[in-house]
């Protein structure tokens, strides 16, 4: 069974609010408590629920996104060996 956006947007925020505590430990708001061993594992935990965020709010399920540069070089512009 999926749980609902606002429990997992909950979970998000208490997670977030952890990174800066140097104890590590999460007091969920439905009472789960978890104690994390590292800042790694912490951080592991929050990508896994934004990515569980983003499939149950019908995102598309990758974080990735490209980044299209016009820089001038390449095909229509200067190469190493013809410079403007």
């Amino acid at each position: 069974m999926a749980r609902p956006v606002a429990q997992i947007q909950a979970d998000l925020d208490a997670l977030n609010a952890a990174k800066a505590r140097p104890e590590k430990l999460v007091q969920f708001p439905d009472g789960r408590r978890v104690q994390y061993r590292d800042m790694d594992e912490l951080l592991k935990a929050i990508a896994a629920t934004e990515e569980e965020l983003r499939k149950a709010s019908g995102g598309t399920g990758s974080r990735v996104r490209f980044a299209q540069h016009n820089r001038g070089d390449g095909p229509t512009g200067p190469t190493l060996y013809n410079k403007w």
